[in-house]
């Protein structure tokens, strides 16, 4: 059992389970290292353990049969890697990878299974966070159908913000053509006219936001909604 309490765990869905909920689960968890690129589960594959992350961004990308990917969700401290496992799922057509290294808690897919089985609260936490992602993908294609390309970095960019809980951000611009769905180019344009109005700072493989209110300014009706039910149904984001 790893030596953390509810009081300091940095993981705000493990954070809106009642008290005993997470001790059990707790004597489950391990706590372990990711670093940018490492590959969590790949599409079709058995999902052998399950990650709740403390800090870092893990991506779930859903690929074409001609290789091309698309982002379908993000997440980092306020999610976890599988909440599908709690409908008896124990695969999903998604590739899930870093995208920012960090740290998180791991347990084993067959023992929060059989928690969810037990314990009502946990097994309400799953649905909950599967609702959260559903949203969220709901909302990047709402982005990704009606905004320009300058307008969802801005989006992704807040939300790699709230999860990192800073303003500088590892990323590289190939990593952004995925998860925007554009070309590289595409990219580099959409950053230099977000840095051009000094709203961010570009050096190479890091983006330092400077102005967090003009960049929600610019993302729009893209973002807020799904932030804003996160946080009446499970908790604060940042």
């Amino acid at each position: 059992m790893l030596d953390f309490s509810f009081q300091n765990c940095k993981n705000t869905l493990l954070r809106s389970l009642p008290e005993d909920d997470f001790s059990l689960l707790a004597e489950c968890l391990e706590r372990f290292e990711f670093a940018q690129r490492d590959v969590l589960f790949r599409p079709g594959e058995s999902v052998e353990s399950i990650v709740f992350p403390e800090s870092g961004i893990f991506s779930l990308v859903i690929h074409g049969s001609d290789e091309r990917g698309i982002e379908a969700g993000l997440f980092g401290r306020d999610g976890m890697s599988d909440g599908w496992i709690g409908a008896g799922i124990d695969s999903v057509p998604l590739e899930c990878f870093v995208q920012v290294a960090g740290t998180g808690l791991r347990m084993k897919s067959t023992d929060l299974a059989r928690l969810a089985e037990e314990r009502p609260a946990i097994l309400r936490m799953l649905f909950r966070w599967v609702h959260m992602l559903g949203l969220q993908t709901a909302q990047t294609a709402l982005a990704n159908g009606n905004y320009n390309v300058e307008e969802r970095l801005a989006r992704w960019l807040l939300m790699c913000q709230d999860r990192l809980g800073r303003n500088e951000i590892q990323l590289t611009h190939d990593f952004l053509s995925v998860m925007l769905a554009v070309r590289r180019s595409t990219v580099t344009l959409a950053i230099h006219l977000l840095e051009g109005s000094r709203l961010i700072s570009a050096k190479r493989g890091n983006i330092t936001i400077l102005d967090r209110e003009a960049l929600m300014g610019i993302a729009d009706g893209s973002y807020g909604a799904v932030e804003a039910e996160y946080e009446r149904y499970i908790g604060p984001l940042r």
